[in-house]
């Protein structure tokens, strides 16, 4: 078997059939791949539709948990996969007609253990597909991990990668049990491993901007979640550019890329704390945690053009600046009442 499929599912019962049905409008024969969809305690009508589908094909696996979040479901996806290569698919999500076929193609003609490739942003009133030629897709060059991520400003989130399933094993990858950003720390963590890793020019996966995104919600529980978990992504991040050192990588354009994703996070988390009603005092010790890690203050997150507006530079000016940012917060609080 080629491919193995993965999708973790939580409530997305509006969108799991058009996710399912696009890993079937592929030009893979059935026998080629399989789709394990793990249900993860969803409390909408996710497992009927899958159900149902699973009634239609026998290349399909369901497995339903308690909720446990998207990192445990990843896991157990991989425990239960037999593909000579794996691919994470977000339930809300799908994936381009007929591109599989020619990723799985190129990764192995090249030997590779991990290839990237282009995705478009789509909404539900606006679902598109590919117009791509296949014969025109090809690598153009073949990177070892750390040259890869030296060369691109790698994406984070694992759906823009296939993996050789034997590679993924070999180097005993897993998922923390978190709800947030798990893919920030893990994805760079998988790329800098990779002995051959290649980027096409190919448009392959649909990303679904909803306003019911988890990173969207708004409760104080959730709030409070988020930012407790960009705090242990960035610190993750700080544990990675350290093994990296400690491997002998001296390769500074690779630091840079951790360091300007790290203090992004950092710019996300202040963002997200003056919204709230948290006590000033939970965002001081924050601050005085992540400047330990190098992660604060926001020296190095405009080194980069993607980072380049206005509103990055006026907002960071502020997030430096203690005397600035803490009354600044208390002022906003007053005006939003």
């Amino acid at each position: 078997m080629k491919l193995s499929i993965i999708i973790p599912a939580y409530n997305v019962g509006n969108y799991i059939e058009t996710c399912i049905t696009s890993c079937y409008n592929q030009d893979l024969q059935l026998h080629e791949f399989e789709i394990i969809l793990i249900n993860d305690g969803s409390t909408d009508d996710t497992e009927k539709k899958v159900l149902q589908i699973t009634e239609k094909h026998s290349n399909i696996l369901l497995k339903s948990q308690k909720n446990s979040g998207l990192g445990a479901s990843r896991n157990l996806g991989v425990d239960l996969s037999k593909g000579k290569y794996i691919y994470f698919l977000d339930g809300d999500d799908y994936i381009a007609r007929n591109t599989l076929a020619t990723l799985i193609t190129l990764i192995e003609k090249h030997s590779l253990d991990v290839i990237g490739f282009k995705s478009k942003n789509v909404t539900d009133s606006n679902q598109v597909d590919s117009k791509h030629t296949n014969k025109d897709i090809e690598v153009d060059n073949i990177y070892n991990g750390i040259d890869f991520m030296a060369t691109y400003n790698y994406m984070p989130e694992v759906w823009w990668y296939i993996t050789k399933r034997s590679f993924y094993l070999d180097n005993k990858f897993s998922f923390y049990n978190r709800k947030f950003l798990q893919d920030s720390y893990f994805t760079p963590t998988l790329i800098s491993k990779a002995q051959r890793i290649a980027r096409v020019d190919y448009d392959v996966y649909r990303y679904r901007k909803s306003i019911n995104s988890i990173t969207r919600k708004k409760s104080m529980e959730h709030v409070k979640t988020h930012m407790e978990d960009m705090c242990f992504a960035i610190h993750k991040l700080g544990e990675l550019k350290k093994d990296l050192i400690s491997e002998g990588i001296t390769n500074k354009k690779v630091f840079q890329r951790i360091d300007v994703k790290q203090q992004h996070y950092a710019f996300i988390l202040i963002s997200r704390f003056v919204k709230t009603n948290l006590n000033i005092s939970m965002l001081k010790e924050i601050l005085s945690d992540l400047k330990l890690i190098g992660a604060y203050p926001l020296n190095k997150f405009l080194s980069t053009s993607d980072y380049k507006s206005k509103l990055y530079q006026i907002l960071t000016f502020v997030y430096n600046r203690k005397w600035l940012l803490f009354p600044s917060i208390k002022i906003f609080r007053l005006l939003k009442r």
